[in-house]
């Protein structure tokens, strides 16, 4: 099947005018560096409307140089260009043409000697999972000071010793790790994965947007 494809010029635009970051605010990560005695590059030049029918938020609409231009690409590392075609539901395309105006405005700045911090939306994370984040609440409410929790099926069995924490199941929560990813992308939680065990803790500030509302 065709594709279009970006041309290698549109595709250093993509990540140059990015400075080589990841373009999701919430991952920002940098997709290049040193390799050995040359360089190496992580990044992806994603395409926001697919670049050939069956692929995520295709648009048929759109002509094939449309879809090879500058205009339909961001710049994403490995991990996210994975995750915005797979959760095609959340990564609509307005949520990517936001990310790409943001990337490239963070770029901008930076490069005049600015840091550039996102705040990060909890209102808007718990729209797009309001189940999960209606049972986070509830547990903090009943253990104000716990903030570690667990990922685990109703099938096992799992000892944390004398660690207090809260459990979320696979069985009451589809794509549970899909929308746990997306929660550390919001810096809402964050990964303490130990001896193979999906951990988590909460952070600070979404903790305290749970406790408030």
């Amino acid at each position: 099947m065709r594709r279009d494809d970006f041309s290698q010029p549109t595709i250093q635009l993509l990540a140059k005018r990015v400075a080589h970051r990841c373009s999701n605010p919430g991952c920002r990560k940098p997709t290049s560096g040193p390799g050995g005695a040359s360089a190496i590059n992580l990044g992806v030049a994603a395409h926001i409307t697919a670049a050939a029918p069956g692929g995520a938020r295709f648009d048929p609409s759109l002509s094939a140089a449309e879809r090879a231009d500058f205009e339909n690409g961001i710049w994403l590392c490995q991990q996210c260009s994975r995750l915005v075609d797979a959760d095609e539901s959340t990564h609509e395309i307005s949520t990517l043409r936001e990310w790409k105006a943001f990337a490239e405005a963070a770029a901008f700045i930076e490069l005049r000697g600015y840091d550039v911090v996102r705040a990060r939306n909890f209102a808007d994370l718990e729209r797009k999972m309001p189940e999960l984040v209606a049972e986070m609440r509830a547990d903090l409410r009943q253990q104000r000071f716990t903030r570690e929790f667990v990922v685990l099926s109703k099938a096992w069995s799992y000892s944390s010793g004398r660690t207090p924490h809260f459990s979320y199941f696979f069985e009451d929560h589809p794509e549970l790790l899909g929308k746990l990813q997306i929660c550390v992308h919001y810096r809402a939680i964050y990964d303490v994965k130990y001896n193979q065990v999906d951990r988590f803790n909460f952070s600070e500030d979404f903790a305290e947007y749970l406790l408030d509302a």
